[in-house]
């Protein structure tokens, strides 16, 4: 065939069709160009400002919803993927017209930093995104890590922060948490399970005690009752006292402790009333639970 020498020749030489093509680009002039570099900043610190906006706007429409307002808790995290994702792919976009030997050494540099330090960066990252997709917790929840507990109110790409009942602020990396064992408290919901332990003395009467404690419970401003959401007491004999325990549901997780204190100090003022006490700590001799000694 006599068209055959010249066909081969332009399948092995592409860069004779158009070399502005394939024209190699230097990976160094990209990344030390001034204007790249400035663009760059101002895309990071836009990007920034609309995460921040979003966050600040969606926390206010979601206290809005009352109980309802994990469900827009959640959108926060997943906005800010895509904010944080199209940044990116604005800043490496000039990159994606490398030739294959700028590509190797760009490469070869992401590798290298990785190496140095990166690493748990880059699982952090990975962690924050199976976190967010996956839902072991969301916003809102009450999680316990390892002796860690608190409201989760915010999950970025890197870390959780979680706010204990002490009021303090505790950002766990996302890859630690990924790698621990996380108990939820609510599982997403509004309303959360509290658990309130009484002792009395071996004497009292018992079924005045839980009649008692009973009206405590149904008439507390914080409970919520439903089918799905019983109330249950249950009593266990120790040799020196009873120890009464209540398992109801909070309407709202963020009264979970004046849930508490209100079911407590209502049926202790019931209690006494009814001329049942508390065990006498002084002449027990036996070992007491430290909870006993906050009757």
């Amino acid at each position: 065939m006599p068209n055959t020498p010249s066909i081969l020749t332009n399948l092995t030489n592409l860069t004779g069709i158009n070399p502005e093509v394939t024209k190699p680009v230097h990976l160094v002039q990209i990344l030390t160009d001034p204007f790249w570099m400035i663009s760059s900043i101002l895309v990071l610190i836009f990007a920034y400002l609309v995460v921040m906006g979003m966050d600040f706007l969606l926390r206010i429409l979601s206290e809005q919803l009352g109980t309802k307002r994990h469900i827009l808790s959640m959108v926060i995290p997943i906005l800010k993927i895509f904010v944080y994702l199209f940044a990116v792919y604005l800043i490496v976009s000039p990159l994606i017209i490398l030739g294959i030997a700028e590509l190797t050494v760009f490469s070869g540099l992401i590798g290298a930093g990785l190496g140095f330090g990166l690493k748990d960066l880059v699982a952090d990252m990975v962690a924050g995104f199976i976190i967010i997709f996956e839902k072991p917790y969301q916003i809102g929840d009450k999680i316990t890590i390892d002796d860690i507990y608190g409201e989760v109110i915010d999950i970025g790409i890197i870390q959780t922060i979680i706010v204990t009942p002490g009021d303090s602020r505790v950002a766990v990396p996302n890859y630690a948490i990924m790698s621990k064992a996380v108990s939820s408290a609510n599982a997403g919901s509004a309303e959360m399970m509290v658990i309130t332990d009484l002792y009395l003395s071996y004497d009292a009467n018992v079924d005045d005690a839980i009649r008692l404690l009973t009206e405590a419970v149904i008439t507390s401003r914080y409970v919520y009752i439903s089918e799905t959401r019983p109330y249950v007491i249950l009593v266990e004999n120790h040799p020196i006292y009873r120890k009464i325990l209540v398992k109801a549901y909070v309407n709202d997780l963020r009264y979970e402790f004046k849930f508490k204190s209100d079911i407590t100090r209502r049926a202790w003022e019931a209690f006494q009333k009814a001329g049942i006490h508390a065990p006498d700590i002084a002449q027990t001799g036996y070992p007491i639970p430290l909870s006993m000694i906050h009757v």
